[in-house]
């Protein structure tokens, strides 16, 4: 069975993992260390993305409305805007877009401004994730070195991605882009990615690789990797991209 031989890869692994994979249509569903915590990394801008869902469709945001960035909220990192003038007509459509298909830190701290971290937590617990809270902005060393960080789980990006496949039309715009995804070095990269859609998002520190989504094979399946704790960042790399290739050999 492939799931076997991906927690073989797993059993030789120098670092932690986490995998969840689950059959959307049938619920069939095969974990290894699905409920323990990791940094979230980037993963956590999945959940920023829903909130700000919720907040359109409440009325209470619009996706066209003007959101500049100022020379103070420029933050470095992965991402564009920190290389664009400021003040440039960006909407938040657009740090919505560039906060998940090029992991924009830049455009993820304009969207907490705008969101607020109560709305965003408030989100979390609305989805009963228990292990997924964003305790800071992207790139505050500050509020790390004070305890405070982003975390989240295998199970509970399951529960975020169930609760965007259950309802499409709302999150619509959301799951586009997601499929629109630019950073495909981990569990797509030795698959045929022309072939199916993948509504994902990376995250990425030292030592630390995710990749968390829904990959639109015979069926949606959605699928979790984390990793931390790895001295080789290629080992990490290597061991999402075979895992990767077994799901997509074995659902495709």
């Amino acid at each position: 069975m492939w799931f076997e031989k991906a927690k073989q890869l797993i059993g030789k692994a120098e670092g932690e993992v986490g995998l969840l994979v689950k059959n959307l249509n049938t619920g069939e569903t095969l974990a290894y260390n699905e409920d323990k915590a990791f940094t979230s990394a980037s993963t956590i801008k999945v959940p920023i993305l829903l909130a700000l869902m919720d907040e359109v469709e409440a009325g209470r945001l619009d996706l066209n409305s003007p959101a500049p960035v100022s020379p103070e909220e420029v933050v470095p990192g992965a991402g564009i805007v920190q290389f664009l003038s400021t003040g440039l007509p960006l909407t938040i459509s657009d740090h919505a877009t560039m906060m998940i298909d090029l992991s924009d830190n830049t455009s993820t701290n304009k969207l907490i401004s705008t969101l607020g971290f109560d709305v965003i937590n408030g989100k979390c617990k609305a989805l009963s994730l228990k292990d997924t809270v964003l305790g800071r902005k992207m790139m505050d060393f500050k509020a790390r070195e004070e305890g405070k960080d982003n975390y989240t789980s295998c199970r509970d990006m399951l529960i975020i991605f169930e609760s965007i496949h259950a309802n499409p039309k709302k999150y619509e715009p959301a799951l586009k882009i997601l499929k629109q995804q630019i950073v495909n070095n981990l569990l797509p990269a030795l698959t045929v990615p022309d072939e199916f859609d993948f509504a994902h998002k990376t995250g990425e520190l030292p030592g630390v690789r995710h990749d968390v989504g829904i990959m639109y094979l015979s069926a949606p399946i959605f699928v979790a990797y984390f990793s931390m704790g790895f001295k080789r960042e290629l080992d990490t790399i290597t061991l999402a991209n075979e895992i990767g290739l077994l799901i997509y050999n074995e659902y495709k």
